[in-house]
C-alpha cells in the first residue's frame, strides 16, 4: 500500500483513484474487512463481484494486518487491498476511526467520482457497526451479510438445575443434550459475545438489504420489525469459502505442524472471547477443562491465540502448560493459530470434535459434519444447536466442560450429511442485491421513496 495521506494514515494503493476515475460503472461495491472471519466470510462475495466485471473496492480498517490473523488469508484468497484505514488504539479509539476515516473516504468517493457507494458489512463485528454509520450518516445504506445474529441463551433456571444436578452427580449427557431441543429454555438479552450482541443490534437499522443466513432469522427480523421485502435467506458464505479452501487441503501442511495429531481422533479447540478470557473464574474453568480431557488420554490439539496467551501469563498457567506439553507428548499439541483457511478446514474435517468459544468454528463444524462443542452460556449459531450439530457446555466447572466434551466426541447424532448453511450463496447475495439496485436505483431510502408515493407529490399552487 502506498499514496499514505499525512493527515489520515489511509494508505491507498497505487492508482487508486485514476482506476475509479476510469472506471464506467455507477455502483461502488465496498467489502469491508478487519479480522481474519471478516476475510473468510467475504472472500466469496469479493469474488463473485470481481466476476461479474463490477467495480469493487476491498477496504480494510487495519485492524488484523499480521500474517497470521489476516495477511495470509487475504493471499489465500487473491484479495488485493484498496484501502487500509490503519486503525490503532483501544476499542472506543477503533470504533471512533473507521467512522471518520471511512465517512472521508466514502465522501470524497460520491462527491468527487460521482459513484455511489454500496458497502457490504459482515456479521456483528466492529468493522460491521462503525462501517454502517459511517454509511448511513452520509445516507448510504449498507448490504448486512449474515444479517440478524442475536445469542440465545438457556435461563438462569435451566443452568442452575444443570449445575445442581451435576453436583449431586446426576449428570446425563443425553438428557442434557436434548433439553437443548426445546425453544422454550431460551431466551434472548444477553450481551455476550462483548462487543459483539452491541454492534449486530444497531447495525439493522442502517440496513438496506439483509442477507439471512437461514429462515429462523429472517422471522425474527420481522418480529424486530424489519420489511420482508428487503429480507432474503441466502444461507451463509462461508460455505461457499470452504468449498474453495477444500481445494487446497491437498497441499495443506496442517499435520507437519501436528504431528502428533495426525490418524488420531483429536479434538481441535479455540479459545478466545474476551468474556472467558478477561474473567478469571471462566478461563481457569474452561482451562482445567481442557487439562482433565489431556489426563484422560484425549487427544487435543490446542491452538493459542493472543486472547488465550494473554489469559495464560495473566493467571500463571504458563509453566502449568509447558509441564502438559512435556508429560503429554503424545496427545496434546499447542500450537500457534494456523494462517491458512485451508489447514483449518483440513483439520477440522477429520477432528473427532471442535471446542470453541468462536462464532464462526461452530457454522464451519456444521458444515464439514464435525461435533461441535461450544464453551459458553449461550450461543449466536442456534441454528445449530437446534439442529442437533452443536451443545453448550458453560464455562463454569471444569469437569461439566470435559464430561459435556467427552459426550461430543464422535457422536453420530451431532453428525450431519446435510448442513445448514447449503452452497453459492455469495452468487445469490450479489444477484439480489443488484436486483434491488435495478429497481431502486439505490438502497438508502426515505419514506416517500419506500412508499413509492413520488408520482403523487403536487406543488401547484
Amino acid at each position: 500500500m502506498n499514496n499514505q495521506s499525512q493527515e489520515t494514515n489511509v494508505f491507498l494503493r497505487t492508482n487508486f483513484w485514476n482506476d475509479i476515475q476510469l472506471s464506467s460503472k455507477k455502483y461502488a461495491h465496498i467489502i469491508m474487512i478487519a479480522t481474519k472471519p471478516d476475510i473468510i466470510k467475504q472472500a466469496p462475495l469479493y469474488l463473485e463481484l470481481k466476476r461479474r466485471g463490477e467495480l469493487v473496492i476491498l477496504v480494510h480498517t487495519g485492524q488484523h494486518y499480521d500474517y497470521n490473523l489476516s495477511k495470509w488469508v487475504l493471499t489465500e484468497f487473491g484479495m488485493d487491498v484498496d484501502v487500509n484505514l490503519n486503525i490503532t488504539g483501544q476499542l472506543h479509539k477503533k470504533f471512533s476511526l473507521i467512522i471518520e476515516r471511512l465517512w472521508d473516504f466514502l465522501l470524497e468517493l460520491s462527491e468527487d467520482f460521482k459513484k455511489i457507494p454500496i458497502p457490504y458489512v459482515h456479521g456483528d463485528t466492529l468493522t460491521a457497526t462503525t462501517a454502517d454509520k459511517a454509511a448511513f450518516l452520509n445516507k448510504f445504506a449498507v448490504v448486512h451479510v449474515e444479517a440478524w445474529i442475536r445469542t440465545y441463551t438457556p435461563s438462569k433456571e435451566f443452568y442452575h438445575r444443570l449445575f445442581e444436578n451435576f453436583q449431586k452427580w446426576q449428570f446425563n449427557w443425553d438428557e442434557y443434550y436434548n433439553s437443548l431441543q426445546d425453544d422454550d429454555v431460551f431466551e434472548l438479552g444477553s450481551i455476550e459475545p462483548f462487543p459483539e450482541q452491541f454492534d449486530t443490534r444497531n447495525i439493522e437499522a442502517s440496513t438496506g438489504f439483509f442477507a439471512a443466513p437461514v429462515k429462523f432469522n429472517k422471522k425474527t427480523l420481522i418480529d424486530e420489525g424489519f420489511s420482508k421485502k428487503y429480507i432474503k435467506v441466502v444461507w451463509n458464505t462461508v460455505a461457499d469459502t470452504i468449498e474453495l479452501s477444500k481445494e487446497k487441503i491437498p497441499s495443506s501442511t496442517a499435520f507437519k505442524k501436528f504431528p502428533n495429531m495426525k490418524w488420531k481422533p483429536f479434538i481441535f479447540i479455540t479459545i478466545h472471547r474476551r468474556e472467558n478470557t478477561e474473567e478469571k473464574e471462566r478461563f481457569l474453568a474452561i482451562y482445567y477443562g481442557i487439562k482433565k480431557l489431556i489426563q484422560d488420554w484425549v487427544y487435543v490439539c490446542f491452538l493459542w491465540l493472543y486472547a488465550s496467551e494473554f489469559a495464560i501469563d495473566k493467571y500463571g498457567l504458563r509453566s502449568d502448560i509447558e509441564k502438559l506439553k512435556k508429560k503429554h507428548p503424545e496427545n496434546f499439541a499447542y500450537w500457534p493459530a494456523l494462517a491458512h483457511h485451508a489447514e483449518v478446514i483440513d483439520m477440522i474435517s477429520v477432528a473427532w470434535a471442535v471446542v470453541t468459544d468462536s462464532w464462526s468454528m461452530q457454522e464451519e463444524a456444521n458444515i464439514v459434519w464435525t461435533p461441535c462443542v461450544t464453551v459458553r452460556f449461550g450461543s449466536d449459531r442456534s441454528e445449530t444447536i437446534l439442529d442437533w450439530a452443536n451443545v453448550l457446555a458453560p464455562p463454569v466447572n471444569s469437569q461439566l466442560i470435559a464430561e459435556i466434551t467427552k459426550g461430543a466426541i464422535a457422536n453420530e447424532k451431532m453428525t450431519k450429511k446435510k448442513h445448514l448453511y447449503w452452497k453459492n450463496v455469495s452468487e445469490k447475495i450479489v444477484d439480489e442485491v443488484l436486483k434491488h439496485l435495478k429497481k431502486d436505483w439505490k438502497l438508502f431510502r426515505l419514506d416517500h421513496e419506500r412508499l413509492e408515493v413520488e408520482k403523487f407529490f403536487d406543488w401547484n399552487i
